[in-house]
């Protein structure tokens, strides 16, 4: 949970400085453990982003998977690309280019949190939502997330769950906004400007946990 690593923000600031300062040459292994992070989040989203962070945490495990071979997302890309896989359902360079959006997703989230201090969580969340993974998904999928935001928290519980204040989070949020989009931007040169890659085909989401559900 997020409060293995103290405050919430405090901790992803350095796994995504880990991962900035690497250039270029960002390492399939570090980049994994950054997503873990950023997913943690999720956890205090309500029941629609908790099956988000399963979806997505798939697709960190395949970077996982591959990370002692091809131990640079450079690498990771350029093979599914030779192979002529990269935009395939379950390939790593698809899988890559999904959490490029969560990060891009949770950013968005804070960015909007950040610069309007009355803003709820759940407009923070569908805002950011539009800015990201919104264009990718079907529209059953957009319904349903519409649908999960009367399952979000507070403004306040958020922040209080993740082990944040309004005043931490201030003290955090900028550097996390500013290597996240860094951190983006380096992985979509990866790509070129041929490569485009295709929306999902996910069509539904539970609202709620099974044990939960009626």
């Amino acid at each position: 949970m997020a409060q293995a690593h103290g405050r919430y923000l405090e901790g992803l600031v350095v796994s995504l400085r880990t991962v900035q300062q690497q250039g270029n040459a960002i390492t399939s292994k570090d980049f994994a453990s950054l997503c873990e992070h950023i997913l943690e989040a999720f956890d205090h989203l309500g029941t629609i982003m908790y099956f988000a962070k399963l979806e997505m945490g798939g697709k960190v495990e395949s970077i996982k998977r591959v990370s002692s071979q091809l131990t640079t997302l450079r690498e990771v890309v350029e093979e599914d690309i030779r192979a002529n896989r990269a935009t395939n359902k379950g390939s790593c360079a698809r899988n890559l280019h999904r959490l490029m959006l969560v990060i891009t997703f949770v950013r968005l989230m804070l960015e909007n949190l950040l610069n309007n201090p009355s803003m709820q969580l759940k407009d923070a969340l569908w805002n950011a939502y539009q800015g990201s993974l919104h264009p990718i998904h079907t529209y059953m999928v957009r319904t349903a997330v519409w649908a999960g935001l009367v399952t979000m928290p507070s403004r306040e519980t958020f922040m209080r769950s993740i082990g944040e204040t309004e005043e931490t989070a201030r003290a955090h949020v900028p550097e996390v906004l500013t290597a996240a989009r860094e951190v983006v931007d380096r992985l979509e040169a990866l790509y070129g400007t041929s490569l485009k890659m295709p929306a999902s085909d996910l069509t539904y989401i539970p609202l709620a946990p099974p044990a939960a559900a009626t």
